[in-house]
């Protein structure tokens, strides 16, 4: 009887022991998935906060380029129409008739280039063409502008980007390309891009000045914060960048994003 009794009190306390381990296990698990599920919401947050910011700082830079197109070109040929108009001689039928054709084409070309402006205000371009195409327009925007020589080199087969992660990486393309503009006194820049292993690579490079990367990151007021904003926003799109450069040597900026 007092075999069987001590078995029985054996048992309870192995069960007890048992259910209490399992308990733990649950609130371990409970809490872990909590702590993640937190993490992820606020990681989801964040990345919401930099496709706005981002769509934000996009427009910016396309209302300020709007402005010299609107000044430098769209200005340029509203005068040349108004000349052309103003010198149209009613008597001499033959210079009348051309004065009228080269008005027409100019008047073409006019509209045609309020089109493109009308596009480039919309940041959903990015999202519908692609990041590749929204890359490819603004090269041959920069390119019109004869500040710098860039040319794009894509690789092929490389898959385009056509989710909110785009438009980030799009305004960290803008960001660097203006960098190099503004510090660099580059006068040729290569932007290209590569696919290996799901693995979408891109990667700005230029000839210019260079400078000390281990230095600039050690001192972010040096770069006004540009490289850690950088930085900070290939996080968010779970992202690696890269700087290589050396002052004489130019600047090459990789980032890597997993697809």
């Amino acid at each position: 009887m007092k075999t069987a009794d001590g078995d029985f009190i054996a048992f309870f306390f192995i069960g007890l022991a048992f259910f209490f381990l399992i308990f733990i296990v649950v609130v371990t698990i409970g809490i872990r998935y909590r702590r993640k599920k937190k993490d992820h919401e606020q990681l989801k947050e964040k990345f919401d906060e930099q496709v706005m910011q981002s769509q934000i700082e996009i427009q910016e830079q396309t209302l300020q380029s709007i402005s010299r197109e609107i000044h430098d070109n769209l200005g340029q040929v509203a005068s040349l129409i108004k000349i052309n108009l103003n010198t149209i001689k009613v008597q001499d039928s033959e210079q009348a008739s051309e004065k009228i054709k080269s008005t027409k084409e100019l008047i073409k070309q006019l509209i045609t280039d309020l089109k493109l402006l009308s596009t480039s205000l919309n940041t959903d371009k990015i999202l519908q063409r692609g990041f590749i195409s929204a890359l490819q327009a603004e090269v041959e925007k920069i390119n019109k502008l004869q500040l710098v020589n860039i040319r794009l080199e894509q690789a092929d087969h490389t898959p385009d980007i056509k989710n909110n992660k785009a438009i980030i990486l799009f305004r960290m393309c803008q960001e660097i390309l203006n960098n190099s503009m503004k510090h660099s006194n580059a006068k040729n820049i290569i932007i290209g891009t590569r696919y290996k292993n799901a693995v979408f690579t891109l990667y700005i490079e230029d000839d210019g000045v260079g400078f000390n990367v281990g230095e600039i990151l050690a001192d972010p007021e040096k770069s006004g914060n540009g490289l850690v904003n950088l930085q900070s926003r290939a996080k968010v799109i779970n992202g690696i960048i890269e700087f290589i450069s050396s002052p004489g040597n130019g600047t090459k900026t990789l980032i890597n994003i997993t697809l």
